[in-house]
């Protein structure tokens, strides 16, 4: 079984200002390399992750697992885990013992509160700065699929700044989907709609405008 390498937590610091307000010393929770039979997922925890996702997730921890030092899984007292059932899914397929973790005897309102703010996507992407971004990282010879994306997101991404596009033998380039939005009346038959089509074989996706 792989252990990853002991590594002191990095201290945070909070600015000047903001410490001479506070009234009492609050002590950061430590963070360790924790046995992963100690954590488990949280059966409450509604994220989920595709195949191709997961994958590139194994393979990016695997290029760089020092970074999980850097984004450790958050669990409580028990060992449910309210951020990073996925890293510590891939810690599991990759058998690993150990996987750095900060473990805090909080609710399980707070872990849920935590949870959702830990997956909320607050900002977004510029996509013609990001995909120029991204094709510097390719021309600089990195791996762009371990860097989060899936194929069809970095040939959209390329296809930003002109790469790939109408290109066969590129391994990113971009191939058209089509799809058709119905409009139902409410949730209930938005219910059925999205049960009759998924019956067909259909890919469909939930939304509320």
């Amino acid at each position: 079984m792989e252990s990853l390498p002991e590594q002191a937590a990095e201290p945070s610091t909070l600015p000047v200002s903001r410490a001479r307000k506070m009234t009492r010393k609050v002590e950061a929770p430590a963070l360790a390399a924790v046995l992963l039979a100690r954590l488990h997922p949280a059966p409450w925890n509604p994220r989920t992750i595709k195949d191709e996702r997961f994958q590139n997730l194994v393979r990016s921890i695997q290029a760089d697992p020092d970074f999980l030092w850097r984004r450790p899984i958050l669990a409580t007292a028990d060992g449910t885990i309210y951020a990073g059932n996925m890293r510590y899914r891939a810690a599991q397929h990759l058998g690993m013992a150990t996987v750095p973790a900060i473990i805090e005897d909080i609710s399980e309102q707070l872990a849920k509160e935590r949870a959702l703010r830990d997956n909320h996507q607050w900002g977004d992407w510029q996509d013609d700065q990001l995909g120029e971004f991204v094709f510097g990282l390719r021309t600089d010879g990195a791996e762009l699929e371990l860097l989060g994306f899936t194929e069809k997101e970095l040939a959209k991404l390329l296809d930003e700044v002109g790469v790939g596009v109408g290109d066969a033998e590129d391994e990113f380039a971009y191939h058209e989907q089509f799809g058709v939005t119905v409009m139902c009346k409410d949730a209930g038959e938005q219910e059925r709609v999205y049960d009759a089509l998924r019956g067909q074989g259909y890919e469909c996706r939930v939304v509320v405008v």
